[in-house]
């Protein structure tokens, strides 16, 4: 099954997301920084590639610890972004599955929940491992499935419950790399070893109690689905989830557990 459609839908709900994306996905994927920054050694003076880097925060965190960083993204807005927040870094538009770089070329590379929207994560891999040194280190974060996740719960049992989700072009499941037995695969059959999970307790804070529109900009999956809905079943769908968030209200703030892992392994 082809996935062009989902992946050029994905390219364009991102770039549309630039601007915005300090006021709602950093709120989650923020904290899965340090985590990821750890599992790949990083040290004074290392070169790491930041893949799917979005506006910048991974290279731009590692570049004020001493890492010589590039960052690379599919989106032009999102890269431009990145140049902006961050303008001694340098920034390049490019794709995680053909990574423009020569072999042996890292001391570490690192994804933060960037797997999570590629096609093919399989072949991510692979071109992270291309790009290492022998004896550096590639990590990549992903979110926790429904299962652990009280965000994605309340989330998908509405939308399984009023929503028909085969509207949207076809995608991969994007919670297949959330089972940590086939993450550790993927990273094994791409050549590493020493490989390790560390698990990450983000917690979703949110602004108020419109939990719903602040989901359609946070990310695209979900808003891919909802676009292709009729209105009435919009309706019926921000309701629900607005009034099922609101059980985790604190304060004017919708803290809600969102988890991650780190999954992270050595090039020989």
């Amino acid at each position: 099954m082809s996935f062009d459609a989902f992946r050029e839908d994905e390219r364009t709900g991102w770039d549309e997301r630039a601007d915005g994306y300090h006021d709602a996905t950093a709120r989650a994927t923020l904290q899965s920084i340090p985590a990821l920054l750890g599992a790949v050694r990083l040290y004074p003076e290392a070169t790491l590639l930041d893949a799917g880097c979005g506006p910048g925060y991974v290279a731009g965190a590692a570049s004020v610890l001493g890492a010589d960083c590039k960052g690379l993204d599919f989106s032009p807005s999102m890269v431009a972004a990145a140049k902006r927040r961050y303008p001694g870094t340098a920034f390049v538009q490019g794709d995680v599955e053909a990574l423009p770089f020569e072999d042996n070329s890292f001391d570490a590379v690192v994804s933060n929940i960037v797997l999570f929207h590629v096609t093919n994560p399989a072949v991510a891999v692979t071109e992270a491992f291309r790009v290492l040194k022998p004896g550096g280190y590639f990590a990549f974060s992903h979110w926790c499935a429904p299962e652990e996740s009280l965000c994605y719960r309340l989330l998908f049992d509405v939308l399984a419950s009023h929503a028909d989700m085969s509207l949207a072009n076809p995608a991969p499941n994007p919670f297949d790399l959330s089972d940590r037995v086939a993450s550790r695969a993927l990273m094994h059959d791409a050549g590493f070893s020493n490989i390790e999970c560390t698990d990450v307790p983000n917690v979703l804070r949110v602004p108020g109690a419109g939990f719903y529109d602040f989901f359609m900009r946070f990310g695209v999956r979900i808003p891919l689905i909802m676009k292709m809905q009729s209105g009435a079943v919009q309706d019926i769908v921000r309701a629900e989830i607005d009034r099922s968030a609101k059980s985790y209200l604190i304060d004017g703030k919708i803290c809600i557990p969102m988890p991650s892992f780190v999954v992270s392994g050595q090039k020989p």
